[in-house]
C-alpha cells in the first residue's frame, strides 16, 4: 500500500511539472505495464455486465483522477487540454480468494504471484461536453511472467481531451467487457479561465490588452495599453443593468487594432457605464471577455445618474402609476407625499413607500390619485426626483381648491382619533381646534361621515387606518373670522401707540424718507446663494450677510432657510427650482467660497488636495449644485449670471480655484459696497450710491462682528 501511495505521489509531481502534453491522443503507462492507444473515435454502447471469470484475474479500475494541462500546437497558441489518469488493479476470481478470505472475490492493488498467462484489458473513456460526445478505446496488459511481489500494478495516462476555458466536461472510464465487481468511474471537469496562472502567456485567446480609465473636466478617456502584437480587439461600450446590458451609444462595437485612447463625454459617465474587450479570431464565436466598470463606486457618477433620471406619475385606474426611468439600476424607494404651501412635500405614512424598480411600471396598493398627491424617488435620506399629479388637473391655470390631510385611526375599542398634517407632521386636531371652536372638528367628522371628504388610502382589510382629504372650506371661515379679530386688534394697538409717541413717528418718518431711495435701488431683485455648510459658525455668517440684504429689499434663497424644503425636495430639485426664478426674475447666483466649498470642488473635478480636506455635508446644495454650474464655466458664458464671494478672514481670494475667478470676485467685507453696486445694476444715481455706502459700512460691522465669533468657536 505504501509503494501505491508513493507512485501517486510521483504520479501528480511529474505532472505538476510537466503540464504541457507534446500531442493529443497519446497514451502512456507505468513501468511494469504495456498499453497503446487502440482507437480514438469510436462508438461505445454501455451494455450489460457479464458474470465475473471464475478462475482467471482481470486487470479492473481502481481510481481515475484528472486535471488540466496545456496542449500547444504552435508557439504562444496553446489550448487548454484535460489529462485523465487511470490506476488499475487486480480483479480475483472467488478461486484464488478462497485460500484468503473465505472466496469473496476482491479488487487488489498487487498480484498474488507469477502471472501464469498475458492479463489484458479494454479501457474505454468516454467524454461528453454539452455540445458532443467522444470516445477513446485504449488496451493495458501485463506481461507475460510479471512478478508483482511488493509493486503496485501501475497507472495509465491519457492525454488529452481538448476543453474550453471555463468549459465542463464529464469523463466515464470502465473496462470492457464489463463485468458485475467492476467498478464504472465518473467524473465531472471544469475547464480553466484566463486567471489561470498558465493561460495568461500561452492562450491566445486570454491575451487582453490592460483598461485604465482616466476623468476630466469634459471627458473620460479609456486608455488601452500592452496589446499583443498582430491581434485585434472588440471593444464594447455599454450600461450594465438588469434586463439586459444596453450600448451607450448607435456603434455597438470598436475594433482596436493596437494600444489607444477611447475618450467619452462626463455626461456618459455613470455608475453602470462598463467596458468589454475580446480578441477578435476568426472562426471564433464565443471569445472569453474582459469586464471592465470602474465608476461603480464613484459619488459623482451616481450625481449625474440621477440627473438624467426622470420620473412620471399617472392616474391608472383611481390610482397612482410610477415609472422611473433612469439609465442605470439606481438605488431607492417610491414615497408618496402630500404637497402643501410653499412646494412642501410631506411623506404621507412612514410605511407607504415602494423599493424602486427602473424602468418598471409600479402602483401604490389602495391608494387614489388626488391632485395634492406627489411621488418622490429617495435614497439615503434624501429625494432625488418628484413629481405631482396637480399639473395634470384640469383647469390648471385657475386657482386651486386647497385640501388637507387628515389621519383617522381606531383604536381596539372602536374608539376613533383623527389628526391633520400640519408642517409634515401629524397633529391632533385637539391641538388646531381649541375648545372654543370645538364646532370646527365636529364639522369636520361630520363631513368625513356625510361622504364630503376623499378617501385617499386605507388599510387593507381594515377601517383601522384612512386618509382623508377634505376641503379647507369646511372649516376655514372661522379661521378667517379669527385672523380677522388678530389683525383689527393689533391695528388699534398701533395707531395708540402712534398717537402717545408722536414725535418718534416724525423721526420715523424721516429716516425711512432718507432711506428708502438707497433701498429702492435693489427692490425687487432676486439672488440665489450657494455656499457649502462647513460648520455651524460659518452658517452664522452666511445666514449674517444674506439677512442685511434682506433689509435692503432683496428677495434671497438660502439653504439655511430652506431645510424643510430641502427635505422633501431634495438638494438637486430645490437648486433647478431656486435657479430658474431666480434667472427668470434677471436675478444672479451669487457662489459664497469657504475651504469646504474648494474641497468640494476638487472632490468633484478629481483634484489632488495637498492639504486635508475639512468635513461637509455630502448631501449639501452646494456640492449638487456643481453638476450644473461648471459646465457654464467651463464654456466660459457665466459672466450675466454669476458672481463669486468669500469672507476674506476665513478664505483668500487667492484660494478660490481660478476656474471660478473669470467672473467678478468679492471679497467682504472690504469690496461690500461694489458688491452692493454690482447687484444694484447701471442705473443707480448718486444719492443712491452715497446712502448704499453707509448701508455698506453698517453691514460690514456686523459682518465682522460675525466673522470673529466664527474665528473664536472655529479656530482651525
Amino acid at each position: 500500500m505504501r509503494s501505491f501511495v508513493l507512485l501517486l505521489f510521483l504520479t501528480h509531481l511529474l505532472s505538476a511539472c510537466f503540464p504541457l502534453a507534446t500531442s493529443l491522443n497519446s497514451v502512456s503507462c507505468s513501468q511494469g505495464l504495456d498499453c497503446r492507444l487502440k482507437a480514438k473515435d469510436v462508438l461505445c454502447p454501455p451494455g450489460e455486465a457479464i458474470s465475473d471469470p471464475e478462475l482467471d484475474p482481470i486487470l479492473q479500475l481502481a481510481w481515475m483522477n484528472t486535471s488540466n494541462i496545456l496542449w500547444c500546437a504552435e508557439q504562444q497558441d496553446c489550448t487548454p487540454c484535460v489529462q485523465v489518469m487511470l490506476f488499475l488493479g487486480l480483479l480475483e476470481p472467488p478461486a484464488l480468494g478462497t485460500k484468503q478470505d473465505g472466496g469473496a472475490s476482491k479488487i487488489s492493488m498487487q498480484p498474488s504471484g507469477r502471472a501464469e498467462k498475458i492479463l489484458r484489458t479494454r479501457i474505454l473513456l468516454i467524454v461528453d461536453t454539452p455540445s458532443s460526445s467522444r470516445c477513446v478505446e485504449l488496451e493495458v496488459w501485463l506481461p507475460y511472467g510479471w512478478e508483482g511481489k511488493n509493486n503496485s500494478l501501475g497507472s495509465l495516462q491519457y492525454d488529452c481531451f481538448p476543453i474550453a476555458l471555463s468549459g465542463e466536461l464529464r469523463v466515464t472510464a470502465f473496462t470492457w467487457p464489463r463485468y458485475h465487481s467492476a467498478s464504472v468511474l465518473k467524473i465531472m471537469h471544469k475547464g480553466p479561465d484566463c486567471t489561470w496562472p498558465k493561460a495568461k502567456d500561452t492562450i491566445r485567446l486570454c491575451q487582453v490588452p490592460s483598461l485604465a480609465i482616466s476623468v476630466g473636466l469634459q471627458s473620460a478617456v479609456l486608455h488601452v495599453q500592452d496589446t499583443p502584437e498582430e491581434q485585434h480587439f472588440e471593444l464594447w461600450l455599454y450600461l450594465n443593468r438588469t434586463g439586459g446590458a444596453k450600448g451607450l451609444d448607435q456603434e455597438t462595437t470598436k475594433l482596436l487594432t493596437g494600444s489607444e485612447n477611447v475618450s467619452l463625454p462626463i455626461s456618459q459617465v455613470f455608475p453602470c457605464l462598463c467596458f468589454q474587450v475580446w480578441p477578435k479570431i476568426e472562426g471564433q464565436v464565443d471569445s472569453p471577455r474582459t469586464h471592465f466598470c470602474p465608476f461603480a463606486n464613484d459619488p459623482a457618477a451616481l450625481t449625474r445618474a440621477w440627473a438624467h433620471s426622470r420620473l412620471e406619475v399617472h392616474t391608472a385606474g383611481g390610482g397612482l402609476s410610477c415609472l422611473v426611468s433612469s439609465p442605470c439600476d439606481l438605488q431607492g424607494e417610491l414615497v408618496p407625499c402630500w404637497q402643501m404651501e410653499q412646494n412642501a412635500c410631506h411623506p404621507l405614512l412612514p410605511f407607504l413607500h415602494l423599493v424602486l424598480t427602473p424602468r418598471v411600471p409600479q402602483e401604490f396598493p389602495r391608494l387614489r390619485a388626488h391632485p395634492n398627491l406627489c411621488v418622490q424617488v429617495r435614497s439615503n435620506g434624501s429625494a432625488y426626483l418628484q413629481s405631482c399629479l396637480q399639473d395634470d388637473v384640469t383647469g390648471s391655470q385657475q386657482p386651486r381648491e386647497q385640501y388637507s390631510l387628515f389621519l383617522e385611526t381606531q383604536d381596539p375599542q372602536g374608539n376613533s382619533l383623527v389628526q391633520i398634517m400640519e408642517q409634515g407632521t401629524w397633529v391632533s386636531t385637539a391641538q388646531v381646534f381649541n375648545t372654543r371652536n370645538r364646532m370646527l372638528e365636529e364639522d369636520l367628522r361630520d363631513s368625513i361621515q356625510a361622504g364630503k371628504c376623499m378617501q385617499v388610502w386605507q388599510a387593507e382589510g381594515t377601517n383601522a387606518t384612512i386618509l382623508w382629504a377634505c376641503s379647507r372650506k369646511q372649516y376655514s371661515r372661522t379661521h378667517w373670522v379669527l385672523i380677522w379679530l388678530v389683525t383689527l386688534l393689533g391695528s388699534c394697538s398701533i395707531l395708540l401707540m402712534l398717537l402717545f409717541k408722536k414725535e418718534a413717528v416724525k423721526g420715523w418718518f424721516k429716516a425711512l424718507k432718507e432711506d428708502y431711495s438707497s433701498r429702492g435701488a435693489l427692490q425687487g431683485q432676486h439672488i440665489l446663494l450657494l455656499y457649502s455648510p462647513d460648520h455651524e459658525g460659518y452658517e452664522c455668517v452666511v445666514g449674517t450677510l444674506a439677512s442685511a440684504l434682506t433689509q435692503l429689499q432683496l428677495s434671497v434663497s438660502l439653504e439655511l432657510w430652506s431645510r424643510g424644503e430641502l427635505g422633501s425636495l431634495g438638494p438637486m430639485q430645490w437648486f433647478h427650482a431656486q435657479r430658474r426664478l431666480v434667472l427668470r426674475e434677471g436675478g444672479a447666483v451669487v457662489l459664497l467660497f469657504s475651504h469646504g466649498a474648494v474641497a468640494s470642488c476638487a472632490e468633484w473635478l478629481g483634484w489632488i488636495q495637498k492639504d486635508p480636506q475639512p468635513a461637509f455635508k455630502p448631501d449639501s446644495t452646494f456640492l449638487a449644485s456643481l453638476n450644473c454650474i461648471l459646465p457654464d464655466f467651463l464654456a466660459d458664458e457665466p459672466r450675466a449670471t454669476y458672481m463669486v464671494g468669500c469672507f476674506e478672514e476665513l478664505l483668500p481670494v487667492s484660494e478660490i480655484p481660478a476656474l471660478f475667478r473669470s467672473v467678478p470676485v468679492y471679497p467682504l467685507p472690504s469690496q461690500l459696497f461694489n458688491f452692493l453696486l454690482a447687484l444694484a445694476g447701471p442705473r443707480v444715481g448718486h444719492k443712491q450710491r452715497g446712502s448704499l455706502r453707509r448701508h455698506a459700512e453698517c453691514i460690514s460691522e456686523s459682518l465682522e462682528q460675525a466673522v470673529w465669533e466664527c474665528q473664536q468657536k472655529h479656530p482651525s
